[in-house]
């Protein structure tokens, strides 16, 4: 800690020391003390020194003293009179005046030890106090997190401290928590309001943990910092404190670094304790899946136990990430696929569980039904935000979101997991390619699947049906092609046709082409249905070559 010049004149060391020029600058924080007989290289000389010189040589050679006054660097400067100037010079005090340096006249009867001990006694006591009201202040904030107050007790006792309107940033740029302690500030979403001029204060909040440095700037009369919370390489988010300018001091200095140091212990304890449940919640949902629980009031207990009430309806998503050859990125993509989920399901108060697989996330989620919506629309409207989030932070990776059936019965939440990840798997089989796909989507697929779980020939099967539309035609016409885009909408000739980029007449002769090998007619509903089903086993059978 430093005192200013104005301190130091009111010392019994230097009581006949006499101020006279750069009065506008006693404030001057003074760090050091130095001693120089003859002032010869000006750049060892360090920000905030105040220099103490007898002035021997500079009634014949003042550029270098001169050249130091303008400077801006020192906090100060003493000169003896008696020695070898018998009265300062009037240049000298004009370049004081212009830079606000306090230049002051020494009489000879005071010597250099004298000086240096007055102040620096005065440094070294205030030094001693701010370690100790420091290490105080240290001490109250980490017992805080000791005694597992969070984040809202460690901020509110930080304000108290210091006086400063305290706002925590998480790492995404959300408001966590804030003290107001100043009625001309406030703060909404965009922007952080001092009197009527407005800060970007989440644009200035990345760039501090980007940077892993605080920021300072002043508005009106106030001084704003942003400190960035960080540990172990990781930005958990940034603390932003305000209070008047001339109100600042070292001490509110150093509580807002330890400030920032407990608020990252906080967050890596939370992270901690997050981790925990997540994993054990995770291998909790895994359990359910595998129906590895002998009775559903054991798996009823155990998700009590774990903050979760399995006898509210359920619902399973299985989100699936486009897989990436680079495993770093894959990685990250999949934890801030995994944060979406959670903000998202906490934001609505939804209790959820997730598991993550090895290509995507598997969801429990509860759902809800209203008087306007359903527990299928519940769930899509969920896997519709989460989608729009998802395509919000970043829309070149692609995800498919499957949808599983509702159950309040503990047992079949299997069910609905098998039924979201065939959703999510088997989406590309669809006429109508989709981002979202509920299990209800597949129900062409539904009993195609249960021959395929009970061992039956999907090939066997699509064989007797349309066995001869497999071969292309002697034209080397794709049947099988043309017969799913005349399906797909919904036996339009002319939607068909423009699909296939071919006439409408050429359409017509390769349908007829598919009723002669066939043996079915288009225009016969049953024929249709037949030939649709046979298409899907195909379909299914391909998938899963």
């Amino acid at each position: 800690m430093s005192i200013t010049v104005y301190e130091a004149l009111r010392l019994p060391g230097l009581s006949t020391a006499r101020l006279i020029a750069g009065e506008g600058g006693t404030h001057n924080l003074i760090k050091w003390v130095t001693t120089v007989e003859v002032i010869e290289d000006i750049s060892r000389l360090q920000e905030g020194e105040f220099l103490v010189t007898t002035g021997y040589g500079l009634d014949q050679n003042s550029e270098h003293f001169q050249k130091l006054l303008g400077m801006r660097k020192l906090s100060g400067a003493a000169i003896y009179t008696g020695f070898y100037l018998n009265q300062i010079p009037q240049a000298f005090k004009d370049i004081a005046n212009q830079n606000d340096l306090p230049l002051i006249e020494l009489p000879t009867d005071l010597n250099f030890s004298s000086i240096t001990k007055s102040i620096l006694e005065q440094i070294v006591n205030k030094q001693m106090e701010l370690i100790s009201s420091s290490l105080d202040f240290h001490k109250q904030l980490t017992q805080l997190v000791v005694k597992n107050e969070g984040k809202s007790s460690i901020s509110d006792r930080l304000s108290f401290l210091t006086g400063i309107s305290v706002f925590i940033m998480d790492e995404s740029g959300e408001l966590s928590y804030s003290v107001h302690k100043h009625k001309t500030i406030r703060i909404n979403e965009i922007e952080l309001m001092v009197h009527q001029d407005s800060l970007p204060y989440k644009d200035l909040s990345e760039k501090c943990q980007l940077e892993r440095h605080p920021l300072e700037l002043e508005l009106h009369r106030f001084k704003i910092l942003f400190y960035p919370i960080s540990a172990n390489e990781k930005n958990y988010g940034c603390l932003i404190a305000i209070k008047e300018l001339d109100e600042w001091s070292e001490l509110h200095i150093s509580t807002l670094e330890h400030a920032a140091a407990v608020f990252a212990i906080e967050y890596l304890k939370e992270e901690a304790v997050f981790e925990t449940q997540h994993r054990l919640r995770g291998e909790f949902l895994e359990q359910l899946i595998n129906k590895n629980f002998q009775t559903s009031s054991m798996a009823l207990e155990r998700g009590k136990k774990l903050g979760f009430d399995l006898s509210l309806s359920q619902a399973i998503l299985y989100v699936k990430l486009e897989s990436m050859k680079d495993s770093i990125h894959y990685k990250k993509s999949m934890d801030l696929l995994n944060e979406l989920a959670r903000k998202e399901l906490e934001k609505v108060g939804r209790q959820f569980v997730i598991r993550e697989r090895l290509e995507g996330l598997m969801i429990l989620f509860e759902v809800k039904q209203g008087r306007n919506k359903n527990w299928k629309q519940d769930s899509l409207e969920t896997a519709g935000t989460l989608l729009r989030l998802w395509k919000l932070k970043l829309p070149r990776i692609k995800i498919t979101v499957g949808v599983g059936r509702t159950y309040a019965e503990v047992s079949k939440l299997n069910q609905s997991a098998v039924e979201a990840e065939y959703a999510a798997d088997l989406h590309t089989l669809l006429f109508m390619k989709k981002d979202i796909v509920h299990y209800d989507d597949l129900a062409a697929f539904h009993l195609l699947l249960q021959m395929k779980e009970a061992g039956l020939s999907l090939k066997q099967f699509y064989e007797e049906q349309m066995g001869s539309l497999l071969n292309k035609s002697k034209q080397g016409i794709d049947l099988i092609q043309t017969l799913e885009a005349f399906f797909k909408h919904n036996n339009h000739i002319q939607a068909t046709a423009s699909e296939l980029f071919i006439h409408r007449h050429t359409l017509k002769y390769r349908l007829n082409l598919i009723e002669e090998r066939s043996g079915y007619y288009l225009d016969s509903a049953d024929d249709r249905l037949k030939l649709q089903l046979a298409m899907a086993a195909y379909k299914l059978e391909q998938y899963y070559q």
